[in-house]
């Protein structure tokens, strides 16, 4: 039964190679679903046949496609030529990993099939190919993993490319009339807001571990900004509010969850969900999204086989490329990187790897603020600063830690306010996001810098160069002080982030503290 596995995942390094290699969209479909064959029977040789459900199903799914007509307006880069060439070295590469090298071989070359090519079925048989990669690394793992991941394991593989693969089958399905009611419903915005606090309550009682007894509250405050704004939009269905209100709490879910394979299900049902205009409109930027959350999970398989550089690497990457394509979610991928390095000591090479990431988004984000033309700000203000503290967090020492969390704290608080974009609470909102002092943020600016300056003071420099354009694109222009009727519910995480910034009691400080430690109470 060994020799049959080792056989069959090489088949199905070889099928990665020959879809590079193939001119036709029929061809490449049937190659994977050749490869999904190889790995499915792998899994069985290896007595895990559940892991072999999943590339049964998308193998058949990419049969399926195999005679549809792909946009005739894509494009890829380069040639067969240049992509085998490519897939060949990164294969040579991936012999130093061991018993992962064809696994990981496999799902560098689905990476390389969606950066080369554009075409949208392409696009979903390298999202299958990449599936398989990670059916085949779990397939092969030698390490013991726990009950509850092998048991959503298979989950995880299968819903990976089930968002884009429906979306391509059923294009044209018409939608259910229920989906467009509810527009002018007055009443439907009040049910989502009692929705929204009711999340917000059961996180207050519910027995949460670790960061999520402090994160969980504070993202469902911003889920119920958000069902504050969306009360006013009589405009909506039932469909949107629902959608819209399921996102926030798969955020929260993703935050607070123990097990690292159910935190990972709800991010991606969250970034589905987000990016549910994304399937018919902007392909490139779901399909990109999906490829990270495919590296997620295959950073937690090298995890799992004692990889910790590559595992790390591929964490961070990934949810850097999910925050960069869905801003809504990078508040909680930092929650994720600082729960994981609070778990478990990183290596030197990974911090260094995950600080130049975060360096790199730091800057991007200055950069847009500085030279960019229409942008959303507010996106790009929070992206900046969840780059802050995972730079922080990749220090690797305690108080950068302490210093990362205090950040995301008042940059959830901040984010919450700014959802509401009318008063002047919400120039305070985005100045506060931009770390303009002594509001919002800057507490945890000043920590981070004392931090960095102790362990890594030559972080300090894009340190620096990237809060001069947020800051600067944070000023309000002016600042209306009429006073509303009704005082704006947004004054409450504004009154939040300075209390939790200047005031905060010894205890809730020592709470923090022991967070990020390294201890996990």
């Amino acid at each position: 039964m060994t020799a049959l596995a080792e056989g069959c995942a090489g088949l199905a390094l070889v099928m990665g190679l020959a879809v590079l290699g193939a001119a036709q969209v029929s061809a490449a479909a049937i190659l994977v679903a050749v490869q999904s064959a190889a790995v499915a029977v792998t899994a069985v040789a290896q007595h895990q046949p559940l892991l072999a459900v999943p590339p049964m199903i998308l193998g058949a799914a990419t049969w399926l496609l195999r005679h549809e007509t792909p946009d005739p307006t894509a494009s890829g880069i380069g040639g067969a030529r240049l992509g085998l060439g490519i897939g060949a070295a990164l294969a040579v590469l991936c012999q130093a990993l061991g018993a992962l090298a064809l696994p990981a071989a496999v799902i560098l070359l689905a990476i390389l099939l969606v950066a080369t090519r554009s075409h949208r079925i392409v696009q979903v048989v390298a999202l299958v190919a990449l599936q398989n990669g990670i059916s085949l690394g779990l397939s092969l793992l030698n390490t013991p993993i726990p009950p509850i991941t092998a048991a959503l394991a298979p989950v995880a593989c299968l819903v990976l490319p089930l968002p884009l693969a429906l979306s391509e089958l059923l294009p044209h399905a018409p939608a259910p009339r229920l989906c467009a009611w509810g527009r002018g419903v007055s009443w439907l915005g009040w049910i989502d807001l009692a929705l929204a606090v009711a999340m917000l309550c059961a996180t207050l009682v519910l027995p949460l571990d670790g960061l999520g007894r402090l994160f969980a509250p504070l993202l469902a405050l911003d889920a119920v900004l958000r069902a504050c704004v969306r009360r006013q939009r009589t405009a909506l269905t039932a469909c949107h509010r629902g959608a819209d209100l399921a996102q926030g709490g798969c955020i929260i879910l993703a935050a607070c969850a123990p097990e690292v394979s159910s935190t990972w299900l709800a991010l991606l049902l969250a970034m589905t969900l987000a990016l549910r205009p994304a399937l018919a409109r902007r392909r490139d930027a779901a399909a990109l999204a999906y490829v990270a959350s495919g590296l997620v999970l295959c950073g937690l398989l090298l995890l799992s086989a004692a990889r910790p550089v590559p595992g790390w690497f591929s964490l961070v990457i990934g949810f850097a490329t999910i925050a960069a394509v869905v801003p809504d979610l990078a508040v909680v991928s930092a929650i994720l990187i600082l729960r994981l390095a609070s778990q478990a000591a990183w290596p030197t090479a990974a911090l260094a790897s995950g600080s130049a990431i975060a360096a790199i988004g730091l800057l991007a984000c200055a950069a847009l603020l500085a030279w960019g033309g229409r942008i959303n700000r507010v996106a790009v203000l929070v992206l900046g600063q969840a780059a802050i503290a995972v730079l922080s967090t990749c220090a690797g020492q305690e108080d950068g830690r302490f210093a990362a969390l205090v950040l995301l704290v008042l940059l959830a608080l901040c984010r919450a306010a700014a959802r509401i974009t009318v008063g002047p609470e919400t120039a305070l909102a985005v100045a506060g996001l931009g770390g303009v002092p002594p509001l919002g943020v800057f507490p945890g600016l000043v920590l981070v810098v004392l931090a960095l300056g102790r362990h890594a003071p030559w972080l300090l420099l894009p340190l620096g160069v990237g809060l001069v354009p947020m800051v600067l694109r944070s000023l309000p222009r002016h600042l209306s002080l009429a006073r509303p009727n009704v005082p704006s519910v947004a004054w409450l995480p504004l009154v939040l982030a300075v209390l939790a910034g200047y005031a905060a009691p010894n205890g809730l400080v020592q709470w923090w503290h022991t967070m990020t430690s390294g201890v996990v109470p």
